[in-house]
């Protein structure tokens, strides 16, 4: 048993070691930044357990009530308190955190500026960047909290959404010297005023309950560049246009005025006026703003537009005057001086007819639900660029032949009342690539020489058509085969949406499910009259698989072959080694040992000549016995070559001692120089030839 000391010891030193990470949370202790995530985990006080070290912390979306002491974490530069319960934070939580760029306090319960003790907080973190205070009900927002400044040399962006500020001082801005970034968005603010600051760039006073603004109220911001009032229900400029010589982008949607009010924003370049009260646009409307290029008027009650509304906006390039009161045609001239102008929308508006509009820049024209009926033949004259054209939902019930477009893209029909379609509609339309003639009334299939001069047509949409299915029709079939046919027109995944009407027996059914049988009969087995079957191609396709597979065998069978024939020849290769290598050691053997001559007639007898062997004898592996004699020999060999060596090596070294014999009168033997065993070997066998001599 260990002491409790020890115990202890090792708890203390095990909440230091593995502490480091607190419990149900993702620790990142070896990445560049240290990042620790405890979001959602239902923590009530911030965890003392994380490493000091860290850099990052999220703990948003927990049940923490107060902060108390941060200074441990030096090192701290992004905290997100996000979407707790904390409603006081101590003077001196923020102390020494020195680094902090990045606080989040949003959706918490403080209910006042003392609360967060902004001042020593601010005062303390002196590189904060970003402070998000949003939905907390914080109820004014003043340069004093209460008698104490809140000042700070280094924030840049101060979020205030929803936080029920009522009351807003303007001079309050001075104390923030780099603040660039201010949402006081969904406010009950009403009024703005007195605005001053000279780094501001961004101010976003939507949604609050503004009536009107100071028209100088921005004089006191020249860096301002973002302007957003959407969604002031009230809000009208009826007491002088806003005045700015940086304002760029202008968003008043939903607001209540009566003009656009763009007068005194001459550098404005996106401006988004919808869902106002704007009834006519007056001659010269836009002409101070000369770098306007996005304008939206959707939304509006807009009757009339004279002619040279926009006659100064010279680098308009998209404008939107949808879901408006427009009738009959608008001035085909309206837009000829925008010679930048790319996008017009003017769909859901009562014009009942194109006219023939003159926009020389223009690729995208939407008229849908425009009431449309008639089009007129030079409707598209004055577009010699356009792209992309949307006629849809329209009562539109023909198509006049004689319209022409060299430049059109894609048009959409879809919608509208056509039923006829002649091989003159398309004709003049050589770069069409996409024709939607989804839910019109076409009841027969179309001509393919319809679209002989549309190489480039790559969708046509057909569904929701009340189709007459004949499937025993040429020209039905002829016309699938031609949305077939590459480009495919038809994908496969719209083949659903093409279905029958008619007949009874076929309604509901998509052209491909009723008419497959039809179109792509059973194969069958009978042959023709010329004994070729039916579907040949297939029995062609059938043979030339057998045939290839046979192919293949013998392929297979050549190589083996081939491989046999290899090995025939290495074998034979080291036979032939092995013979002459065999040869040089009975060579050096008898050169090194001349044989002793014996008056033996059987060894002097001649041998009877050797058959030489055929061609086909020699290319033949040896026979088993064969290769068992020629293995005895191999060994005999190299023994006797290893004898050869071993003698040879014991007369080099005992040279001497053998001139010593020989003067001392000691005569001269072979076997002196061999092993005693060597010796005796020899011996025997030279003594058995003598005996068989001797006998015969």
């Amino acid at each position: 048993m260990l002491p409790i000391r020890t115990i202890l010891v090792l708890i203390f030193l095990a909440q230091h070691v593995f502490g480091a990470c607190p419990w149900l949370c993702l620790c990142y202790l070896k990445e560049t930044p240290i990042k620790v995530d405890c979001s959602g985990v239902g923590f009530s006080k911030f965890p003392g357990e994380i490493d000091s070290r860290v850099q990052q912390v999220d703990l948003k979306d927990n049940k923490i009530e107060s902060i108390r002491n941060l200074n441990t974490y030096t090192e701290l530069e992004y905290l997100d308190l996000s979407d707790n319960k904390i409603n006081s934070i101590s003077s001196t939580a923020f102390k020494k955190l020195t680094k902090l760029k990045y606080l989040d306090l949003s959706n918490n319960s403080f209910t006042d500026w003392s609360q967060i003790k902004a001042r020593s907080l601010l005062a303390s973190t002196t590189r904060l960047t970003t402070l998000k205070l949003s939905h907390n009900s914080l109820k004014i927002f003043t340069a004093i909290e209460g008698n104490l400044f809140i000042e700070s040399s280094s924030l840049e962006e101060l979020h205030l959404k929803s936080c029920e500020i009522k009351s807003f001082d303007g001079n309050s801005l001075k104390n923030f010297t780099k603040l660039k970034y201010l949402d006081l968005s969904h406010n009950p603010i009403r009024w703005l005023n007195n605005l001053y600051s000279k780094t501001l760039t961004y101010l976003d006073v939507s949604h609050c309950l503004l009536d009107s603004i100071n028209p100088y109220a921005l004089i006191n911001l020249p860096g301002i560049t973002t302007l957003k009032l959407s969604g002031n229900s009230e809000f009208d400029m009826n007491i002088g246009n806003l005045t700015s010589g940086s304002l760029q982008s202008f968003e008043a949607a939903h607001c209540s005025l009566t003009s656009p009010g763009l007068a005194g924003l001459p550098n404005v370049t996106y401006a988004n006026l919808r869902g106002n009260k704007i009834e006519k646009l007056n001659e010269r409307a836009f002409s101070r703003n000369r770098v306007l290029v996005e304008l939206d008027l959707s939304l509006n009650d807009i009757k009339e537009i004279h002619p040279f509304a926009f006659v100064a906006a010279r680098q308009l390039a998209f404008v939107n005057l949808s879901s408006n009161s427009l009738k009959y045609n608008i001035p085909w001239n309206s837009f000829s001086s925008n010679i930048n102008l790319k996008a017009l929308d003017l769909s859901r508006n009562q014009l009942e007819s194109v006219g023939n509009l003159s926009i020389l820049a223009l690729e995208y024209l939407d008229l849908s639900q425009c009431s449309i009926k008639d089009i007129k033949k030079d409707s598209l004259t004055g577009l010699p660029w356009l792209q992309h054209l949307n006629l849809s939902n329209n009562p539109l019930k023909n198509i006049p032949n004689d319209i022409q477009s060299w430049s059109l893209r894609n048009i959409d029909f879809s919608y509208c009342r056509l039923s006829v379609v002649t091989n003159e509609t398309f004709r003049r339309f050589p770069e069409i690539g996409t024709i939607n003639l989804t839910g019109n009334r076409f009841t027969k299939p179309f001509k393919t020489y319809m679209f002989e001069f549309n190489d480039r047509l790559e969708s046509l949409k057909l569904g929701d058509n009340p189709w007459i299915c004949n499937c025993s029709s040429r020209d039905f079939k002829s016309f699938w085969d031609f949305l077939k046919s590459y480009p495919v027109k038809v994908k496969s995944y719209e083949e659903k949406d093409v279905k029958c009407m008619s007949p009874d027996t076929l309604a509901g059914q998509s052209w491909i499910s009723a008419c497959y049988l039809e179109w792509y009969p059973v194969i069958e087995l009978e042959t023709s009259n010329f004994g070729i079957p039916h579907y040949g191609s297939v029995l062609i396709v059938i043979v030339i698989v057998i045939a290839g597979i046979f192919a293949v065998i013998g392929a297979i069978k050549h190589g083996i072959k081939q491989r046999i024939k290899h090995e025939e020849e290495e074998m034979q290769r080291e036979m032939v080694e092995a013979l002459q290598i065999q040869a040089r050691i009975v060579h050096q053997r008898r050169q090194t040992f001349p044989l002793l001559e014996v008056e033996d007639t059987e060894l002097r007898t001649p041998r009877p000549p050797v058959r030489a062997r055929t061609e086909s004898e020699l290319t033949q592996p040896p026979t088993y016995e064969e290769a068992i004699q020629m293995m005895a020999s191999s060994r005999e060999d190299v023994v006797s070559s290893e004898n050869v060596a071993g003698v040879s090596g014991q007369r080099q070294a005992h040279s001497d001692d053998d001139d010593d014999d020989d003067e001392n009168g000691q005569s001269y033997s072979i076997g002196s120089e061999l092993s005693d065993s060597d010796s005796d070997e020899e011996q025997i066998r030279i003594n058995r030839k003598k005996q068989s001599h001797n006998s015969l």
